[in-house]
């Protein structure tokens, strides 16, 4: 298993797309929609500093923590494509198509709002989910 923080709110990919005329999308590297960019370079460094082995390979079970610092966090689905992009980008897999199975959790830390990113090869662990009522 593998651990990995990222210090601060977690950033969404969806409210840093730019689209011209024709609908075409792309992020912008400077201005003020360059924080997307800087937080997938974030992710993607802390990930290097401590992971130093060959890429992961097969499928990786994902677990997201994510802690907001306050109830006003927007819709949670749409964080997940921020950190997965800044996983892939740091090299520790190939493609970001390879998390999965997937489960993202929600938190409020008012004093230390962050991501937990946690990976697990599944060659090596067995993922389940029981869901049962109250």
């Amino acid at each position: 298993m593998l651990k990995f923080i990222i210090p601060g709110r977690p950033i969404s990919k969806s409210n840093f797309k730019l689209s011209n005329i024709k609908g075409k999308t792309w992020m912008p590297h400077k201005g003020k929609y360059s924080k997307y960019v800087a937080y997938e370079n974030l992710i993607a460094g802390i990930i290097n500093e401590t992971y130093k082995d060959v890429p992961l390979e097969g499928n990786i079970i994902t677990v997201l923590k994510l802690y907001f610092p306050n109830k006003v966090m927007g819709d949670v689905h749409n964080y997940p494509k921020s950190i997965c992009d800044g996983i892939e980008k740091s090299g520790i897999i190939k493609n970001d198509k390879q998390l999965k199975p997937f489960l993202i959790l929600d938190f409020i830390d008012k004093e230390n709002p962050r991501v937990e990113i946690e990976l697990y090869p599944q060659h090596e662990y067995h993922f389940d989910f029981t869901l049962s009522k109250k």
